[in-house]
């Protein structure tokens, strides 16, 4: 039934954000992007233009691939370092990106957006207007955090709320989390491996939040948790939400061929009869 559901979801929804965590893009040893993967990624989000949909990517990676500049230091990084890794790793990012959505004929659109960006409703528009505008001249919209100016968000924020706050601004139907992991489950895998996944979720209820975990990545800063307050920027949005793994080739195709997946799927709007499901 999980597949059908991913299958149908997927090839149903017109607008799709794909959010790309850094811990999938960049080689944690060597701190390069993973080229071979991210071409199958490509090629996947190509498809789906193809069938005539949208998607918009939020992807994650510069200050991932700029901390090379700060190779000589075994210590987290100040902000003004993480700020500056991010300059020049966004530069890398949107390279690798254009070069692989070149080979199918595409280009990209960049936009770099802060919480105040969101916050502000001027500014949303704006941006939901520039996202439009790029996917009608049949551009690929591409989108991270603003991490050359964050401050708080860039100690605390992830790209997952990001791409929920994407989602909700610009009327996805389906937001895709990929991650390390099958899914939510209700332990850490990591830990216990007889946990079970959990395939579909209707309600974040207490119970679904005390399935959450931590991450275990090192260049990621979202986890289990991050994704659970996703879930729920994106379903009071009406957007259904998955989770699924993201870490092999053909990440998307992975989904609509049966790979296991956690789908959040939105109430309707009497919100009072969730505690009952």
């Amino acid at each position: 039934m999980a597949a059908m559901t991913s299958a149908v979801q997927l090839l149903s929804a017109r607008r799709l954000i794909v959010k790309i965590g850094s811990a999938l893009l960049v080689d944690a040893e060597t701190g390069e992007i993973r080229g071979p993967w991210l071409e199958t990624l490509i090629a996947d989000v190509v498809r789906f233009f193809a069938r005539g949909q949208q998607v918009i990517i939020v992807t994650s990676g510069a200050v991932a691939l700029g901390s090379s500049q700060f190779n000589g230091s075994d210590r987290p990084l100040r902000i003004e370092e993480k700020q500056t890794a991010a300059a020049i790793g966004q530069v890398r990012l949107m390279i690798a990106y254009e070069r692989s959505l070149k080979r199918h004929g595409f280009r990209l659109g960049q936009i770099l957006l802060s919480s105040e960006d969101i916050e502000n409703q001027h500014r949303r528009l704006n941006a939901r207007s520039t996202v439009q505008q790029l996917l009608k001249v049949g551009a690929v919209p591409i989108i991270n955090e603003n991490d050359t100016t964050a401050t708080a968000e860039i100690c605390f924020g992830d790209n997952d709320r990001l791409a929920a706050l994407v989602a909700q601004m610009v009327n996805a139907d389906v937001l895709v989390l990929l991650s390390n992991v099958d899914g939510l489950f209700t332990e850490d895998p990591h830990h216990n491996p007889l946990a079970r996944l959990v395939t579909e979720v209707r309600c974040i209820t207490p119970e679904i939040e005390a399935m959450a975990g931590h991450s275990h990545a090192r260049h990621s800063s979202g986890g289990m948790v991050t994704k659970l307050l996703a879930a729920r920027i994106a379903m009071d949005a009406g957007c259904e939400m998955v989770i699924a793994r993201g870490n092999k080739s053909y990440p998307l195709a992975a989904m609509e061929n049966g790979g296991p997946s956690t789908w959040f799927v939105p109430l309707a709007k009497d919100r009072a009869t969730c505690g009952e499901h």
